[in-house]
């Protein structure tokens, strides 16, 4: 968005986690940080499965909202084919507690076929990774990040 020189109508924040497996200290700290302002947090997004070849989201929040995601999902698929599915159902262990505070969440689902041949080995490094996969992940996340924080209403709670 920076390099487009694009802004959305609402503040695009990203948050990198730490201590998922040993405690939640990083999404339970975001919680007690941001519990008085949880109400302006229109979604929380999270990427926990890798890089690999997206293929859309998994979706929590109100029906009314899952409509309007699901609409976002279909730009997305004109653009890279196979990543705009909304399903419902999604999240992450990160962004968990402060959606417990009612905030709408959801995970982007990848191809998961290769996440645990490394997955917290010595061998978890970056050569292992398809530089077009890693883009088009980025890509996918900076389009629903983007699109919902310039639309004209908030998405419904």
């Amino acid at each position: 968005m920076k390099k487009l020189n694009i802004r959305p109508k609402r503040t695009v924040r990203v948050v990198l986690f730490t201590n998922e497996e040993n405690g939640m200290r990083g999404g339970n700290g975001y919680r007690d940080a941001h519990r008085a302002d949880a109400a302006n947090h229109i979604l929380m997004i999270e990427s926990d499965g890798g890089v690999f070849k997206p293929q859309g989201f998994g979706f929590t929040g109100p029906d009314a909202a899952m409509a309007m995601v699901q609409e976002i999902g279909g730009l997305i698929e004109r653009s890279i084919p196979g990543a705009g599915a909304i399903t419902k159902g999604g999240g992450g262990a990160d962004i968990g507690p402060i959606m417990a505070l009612g905030v709408p969440g959801m995970g982007l689902n990848v191809d998961g076929t290769r996440y645990f041949w490394y997955h917290h080995t010595d061998a978890d490094t970056v050569d292992k990774l398809d530089p077009k996969e890693v883009a088009q992940c980025a890509a996918v996340m900076a389009i629903m990040a983007y699109v919902v924080a310039d639309m004209p209403t908030r998405l419904p709670r």
